[in-house]
């Protein structure tokens, strides 16, 4: 009878602790992505700026200074593996020419949430027509709202002397996130 009883219990034994398990495997996609858009402080979209260089009042004077603006840069950067691993914003006149006297400095400051980089000045004239204002990003976002982005402080630079009325027009910018 206790060989009985001492097999039964340890059968018992053995039936309560029996597993089965199973496996799933969990995927993951990450798409890589670099996307920059010019907006306003209201976050709207930017198409253009305009720098208005208004005569002296009085005879004698230089021109007096334009005021800067700013705009912002609004982005989403996820970055792969070196050597892509690293990203810039640059700024290329695509279009046009710069008015005889003047250039340009656009001076960004780095924003947003990540890896976010490095701010620099770029000074664009008809000699310099491209830049990097934003070296080092890696993967960041700037916001979507009003006063979120990079922002870009656009000051105009001129001599009265080197002026000249009739070079007056448009110069077209393009502002590219890209891999080094």
């Amino acid at each position: 009878m206790r060989t009985i009883l001492l097999t039964s219990g340890l059968l018992l034994g053995l039936s309560v602790s029996a597993q089965n398990i199973d496996f799933v495997d969990a995927n993951f996609y990450i798409d890589e992505s670099a996307m920059v858009r010019a907006v306003n402080a209201q976050a709207a979209n930017l198409t253009d700026l305009t720098f208005h260089i208004v005569s002296p009042n009085m005879p004698g004077a230089p021109y007096p200074a334009v005021a800067s603006q700013t705009m912002f840069l609004q982005y989403t950067s996820v970055k792969t593996a070196a050597p892509d691993d690293q990203r810039q914003i640059s700024v290329d006149v695509v279009g046009g020419d710069f008015p005889a006297g003047v250039s340009l400095a656009l001076t960004a400051q780095s924003a947003g949430t990540g890896s976010i980089g490095s701010g620099n000045e770029v000074e664009l004239n008809s000699g310099t027509q491209s830049g990097i204002l934003i070296s080092s990003l890696g993967s960041a976002y700037s916001g979507t709202g009003a006063g979120q982005g990079i922002p870009i402080t656009y000051a105009l630079n001129f001599t009265t002397e080197a002026l000249d009325a009739s070079t007056a027009g448009v110069i077209s910018l393009q502002f590219t996130l890209s891999n080094y």
